[in-house]
């Protein structure tokens, strides 16, 4: 009966580690019901925006200006990438005095609607030479961007004039190596053309998430072979051995009383 006991309540404990977290990965929490699901109103989802770690863009062209823009032509960044902050921006090689660089959030820059000059305003960072200015230059900007996640793909736009070649390359500064790279060339005209790119190679592999699968592994293979561990038998084993010494002892003084009375 004890034993049969024990059993039970092992199983029931290892059933509560291996299922209570089920609802929370799934975001219901365990009194939640599928009616209660279904009569709740349906909520419009918000982007779900996550902080990359540092990464560099690199500019290098022999255009006469050139912009990446972190967002959608209507600034809201629908596109799926956007800048955070700025961390710093300069020139690697071949700045002359009035090359400019300019990086940040909403930014002012003209564009073309229908034959007409409008303004638009986007996270961006460019630079500009001058025109007809088309020595080399390669220019860079450190930033902490911000994608949703919710997302399988993001897109950018790059920008040039001029018929210079302009590489737009993104550099992790964690880890030294190429996010995203891409190259445009010039044909006299001002391009305006979109990049779309995988959110992942943004990120580390998280080691977040492989921590927590191995603790909650770790515990659950500790709770089984505790659990599985005869304890009430071990108990008993040990009351028992605590009994026989004393066992000898009695029976001895049982002797001598005996002895005694005779």
């Amino acid at each position: 009966m004890l034993h049969a006991l024990s059993v039970a309540i092992r199983r029931f404990l290892v059933l509560a580690l291996v299922v209570l977290p089920i609802p929370q990965a799934f975001g219901v929490s365990p009194a939640t019901s599928v009616s209660d699901l279904a009569s709740q109103p349906t909520e419009v989802s918000q982007p779900t925006w996550k902080e990359t770690g540092p990464t560099r863009i690199i500019v290098d062209s022999t255009a006469d200006w050139g912009r990446i823009l972190f967002d959608d032509l209507n600034g809201t960044n629908s596109n799926g990438i956007r800048i955070r902050s700025v961390v710093d921006s300069g020139w690697l090689g071949g700045k002359e005095s009035d090359d400019e660089i300019t990086a940040g959030r909403k930014i002012p820059f003209p564009d073309t609607e229908y034959d007409r000059i409008i303004t638009r305003k986007g996270d961006m960072v460019e630079f500009f030479k001058g025109l007809g200015d088309f020595h080399p230059t390669v220019a860079y900007a450190d930033l902490i961007l911000e994608i949703d996640v919710d997302l399988p793909q993001v897109y950018v736009w790059l920008m040039t004039g001029g018929n210079g070649r302009t590489t737009f390359e993104m550099v992790s500064q964690d880890t030294g190596g190429t996010i995203w790279r891409d190259i445009i060339v010039g044909t006299g005209q001002t391009q305006q053309v979109k990049r779309i790119m995988s959110p992942q190679p943004f990120f580390r592999p998280g080691r977040t998430e492989s921590t927590i699968v191995v603790v909650w592994l770790s515990v659950v293979i500790l709770a089984i072979v505790l659990l599985n561990f005869r304890i009430p038998e071990a108990v008993r084993a040990r009351l028992r051995r605590r009994r026989q010494p004393s066992e000898p002892k009695r029976r001895h003084e049982k002797g001598k009383h005996e002895s005694a009375r005779e």
